[in-house]
């Protein structure tokens, strides 16, 4: 079977056009990426909304990064991440978790993010740029992106960046956690690299 593929109006082909450009550009956020729940004076420019010191390693950023610091600050394995996402500007993080071991010492919750994105371009870019990090050997697992559970009075669809199951043997709790901050570094990166591929495939289409 052969579905011929859509005709994107001009109005969707601006559009598709502003997103890869914002994904290719990576300029990210302006101001503090904690956003508000940040007041920190920045001791280099005196600001409260630069992002001079802004870093994943900011001791305040798992509190600040969550919007119930006390109840749920990010944990330590995640920050990055969710940092990274934030950062960018495309993707809003709404849950994660850095994974953990049942009493066992067996996986029991693998590493994620769970996050809300308005551009399903942006989303095809995380998951093409994530299946290339996962071939190249940049990751030690698979890792892909989902659609997840949204709560039934929420009209928004979250997606889930994550690990592929069933976990090749040989890939525990640490591997997955590197993978993590890997894709923390690489993120910028892959997602300007994928828009910027994308482009050029589109402009070579007749």
């Amino acid at each position: 079977m052969r579905i011929e593929r859509p005709k994107p109006t001009p109005d969707q082909m601006r559009r598709f056009g502003d997103q890869l450009a914002e994904a290719a550009d990576g300029r990210g956020i302006e101001g503090r990426v904690c956003g508000a729940h940040c007041t920190i004076v920045c001791p280099q420019c005196g600001s409260t909304a630069c992002q001079c010191r802004c870093t994943p390693g900011c001791p305040d950023a798992p509190a600040t990064l969550s919007s119930e610091p006390e109840a749920y600050p990010i944990e330590t394995g995640a920050v990055p991440v969710v940092f990274e996402m934030s950062r960018l500007g495309m993707f809003r993080p709404c849950w994660s978790c850095e994974g953990h071991l049942d009493p066992q010492g067996a996986l029991w919750k693998l590493p994620a993010v769970c996050f809300y994105c308005d551009s399903l371009v942006h989303v095809r870019l995380l998951g093409a740029g994530l299946a290339r990090l996962s071939t190249d050997g940049t990751l030690k697992a698979k890792w892909q992106v989902v659609i997840t559970f949204s709560d039934p009075d929420n009209i928004a669809t979250a997606f889930s960046l994550e690990p592929k199951q069933p976990i090749d043997a040989g890939i525990g709790l640490e591997e997955l956690r590197a993978d993590f901050a890997t894709i923390a570094r690489a993120l910028q990166g892959l997602m300007k690299q994928e828009a910027r591929g994308l482009k050029a495939g589109a402009r070579a289409t007749p």
